[in-house]
């Protein structure tokens, strides 16, 4: 939040090599794709943007800039006439063009930008190796921001418990604060106001008006908070997602406020040790589903946030706390997830073998998208881990070298998270492949499918084998069609022969199932222009869940509820999914019974006869049906 903030979303919109196309131009709102459209879902190109803006009353030596949350793919940005900035070979990350030199106050100001999602060798996703939707355009909103002369940028937060033991779930207790972040400010004298609040706006825990914790510190390029203490923080869960809020208030030497950036934050630790995955303090076995976004037809990459949230509730209500994305999210999409709780992780787009052997072409810009990525997600606690690509050839050197690079320069960037690489590959030579170089080997499983001459069970213990002590998360696993046959109940078979299986290991902490829904792509075998598609999900295009998807539901779910004389016995599963359940409700018959805490294998006996409007509820506000 700054100063000044103006969402641009009516702009008139052209298809063509130069802006004189815009002579025949339509009016649009952002966010938009032309790949969606029924006259241009098979257009690959530039497409061009054209608004006006009047700033109003803005101080003297104020700094405006245009934030684009995301624009696929190349972009140029042009004001008056005078190009202010360019941004290529990345899709998906948000950026922001200076536009100061070229705006002129008070008056109405030409904005022009054009786009173009012609497949690049320059560019991640590389070429045509993606399996998703090339749709182009602004795809995410699009903000005018100004501030004063001085502002904030690029911070960075440590929200950490401080873990007293491991075994067993912590909800509260000790944390550590502390933050770091850099002004663009030569005024001497200048402070930074901060405070820390408890809650968040549209939170399970409201906004508190009263301050935590807050402070002033003096300004230079890097202001840092040393680590703060505190003694009874409530800790981030998927079932409890507590947030706080960090306010900074950036001031002048006369009293000026300059700048201004809230930023919401959650007190969580995930931490990989032996062939354990802790949540703050427990170990957990956590269920997951891959979701493919941008699979409306009507509206591809450009979804709007209450079509996003449709497929995120359709995450949680089949009792998903991970999943995983192939290419980054809009920021909106996270503060979903810290709401409401779903773990994350989130991935730069390089997918597939090309370029074949030679990744180091692509390290520039890997590590342009991987620093965007993490500078404008970072403070999500949602976001629990970073991936450094998808189905390489990871069992060549010079993949194995990206890789290793690649996770050592996340490590640098943030070193509280988890930096994964996901292999298709590691069965072939377990002990070679490039897995075992993330801090998880996430592994794709196809076999029976994609992945023949493999028997599942000596497959995975050669894999286990290879890489004692180690925590592995079944990253994919699934039907594809048609390349293989069986449609629906063949996905739920699978699915149930996978996970029964995947149970049996206590090495795997996690799985994602591929996937959520059937998605868009440009390589798809079913369907024309907008429509077309790959069938592999438990949901159609649209969201609407085919029979696969209840059996997820059910096997997902935490508590195994059956009946025995009297009652109901309510079980904590104590394979996968494992996790302490903590704050459910058995609602019945008009009536609620709070459910007493329950670590992984143990039990809790309700009396009575259960009736149609049986469920449970998370603390969290999400609720599933008891498989009676």
């Amino acid at each position: 939040m700054a100063l000044c903030q103006k969402h641009l979303s009516i702009w008139n919109f052209a298809l063509g090599d130069s802006p004189d196309c815009l002579s025949h131009a339509n009016k649009i709102h952002i966010p938009h794709t032309w790949n969606s459209r029924k006259y241009s879902e098979n257009y690959v190109g530039k497409g061009w943007y054209q608004t006006t803006l009047t700033p109003g009353f803005l101080p003297e030596g104020a700094k405006s800039c245009l934030v684009f949350h995301g624009a696929y793919r190349d972009t140029e940005v042009y004001v008056n006439g005078v190009l202010c900035g360019q941004h290529f070979g990345s899709g998906y990350t948000p950026f922001t063009v200076d536009i100061t030199p070229a705006l002129r106050l008070h008056e109405e100001n030409e904005i022009l930008v054009s786009v173009d999602n012609r497949f690049s060798t320059d560019a991640l996703p590389y070429d045509r190796s993606f399996d998703w939707a090339n749709d182009g355009g602004l795809i995410r909103p699009v903000d005018f921001v100004a501030t004063g002369p001085a502002s904030l940028r690029d911070t960075e937060i440590t929200a950490m418990p401080v873990i007293s033991s491991y075994g067993k779930r912590q909800h509260a207790g000790a944390a550590l604060f502390s933050f770091r972040t850099k002004t663009d400010s030569s005024i001497p004298g200048c402070t930074l106001h901060w405070v820390l609040f408890r809650g968040a706006t549209d939170s399970i825990t409201p906004r508190e008006s009263e301050p935590l914790l807050s402070g002033i510190l003096p300004c230079t390029e890097h202001v840092h908070l040393d680590p703060v203490l505190l003694s009874n923080a409530v800790y981030w869960h998927f079932d409890r997602p507590e947030l706080y809020t960090l306010a900074l208030h950036l001031e002048l030497p006369d009293g000026f406020l300059s700048d201004t950036s809230f930023l919401e934050i959650g007190f969580r630790e995930l931490k990989v040790m032996g062939e354990h995955w802790f949540l703050n303090g427990e170990p957990v076995r956590l269920p997951g589903v891959e979701w493919m976004p941008g699979s409306t037809p009507t509206l591809g990459m450009a979804e709007s946030r209450s079509k996003l949230q449709d497929m995120l509730l359709c995450l949680k209500d089949c009792n998903t706390v991970l999943t995983r994305f192939h290419w980054q999210q809009d920021d909106w999409v996270y503060d979903w997830c810290d709401r409401y709780g779903l773990l994350v992780q989130e991935e730069i787009p390089f997918w597939g073998k090309q370029p074949e052997g030679d990744p180091e072409k692509l390290w520039p810009v890997a590590c342009r998208q991987m620093e965007e990525m993490i500078s404008a997600h970072r403070h999500h606690p949602s976001i629990i881990a970073w991936g450094v690509g998808n189905e390489l050839s990871a069992q060549t050197w010079s993949v194995q070298r990206y890789i290793r690079r690649a996770v050592a320069f996340i490590h640098e960037k943030d070193p509280d998270r988890l930096a994964n690489y996901v292999s298709n590959t590691a069965f072939a030579c377990p002990e070679q492949d490039g897995a075992g170089d993330g801090d998880i080997l996430m592994i794709n499983d196809y076999i029976g499918t994609w992945h023949q001459g493999f028997e599942q069970s000596s497959a995975w213990q050669a894999l286990v084998d290879a890489h004692p002590g180690r925590v592995f998360i079944p990253s994919e696993f699934g039907l594809c069609e048609p390349a293989f046959e069986g449609g629906d109940p063949r996905r739920a078979s699978i699915f149930l022969e996978k996970l029964a299986f995947y149970r049996t290991l206590p090495c795997i902490a996690g799985t994602i199932y591929f996937c959520l829904n059937d998605y868009r792509t440009h390589m798809g075998e079913e369907g024309k222009g907008r429509m077309k598609c790959r069938v592999h999900g438990s949901t159609d295009l649209y969201g609407t869940p085919k029979p696969s998807y209840e059996t997820v539901s059910r096997e997902y779910a935490p508590l195994v509820v059956s009946r025995v004389p009297g009652g109901l016995s309510f079980t904590c599963r104590n394979d996968l999914p494992a996790y302490t359940v903590s704050g459910y409700v058995f609602c019945c018959g008009g009536q609620t019974f709070p459910i007493p805490d329950l670590m992984p294998g143990e039990s809790w006996f309700w009396e009575g006869t259960p009736d149609d409007s049986a469920c449970i509820e998370r603390p969290s506000g999400f609720s599933f049906s008891p498989a009676l």
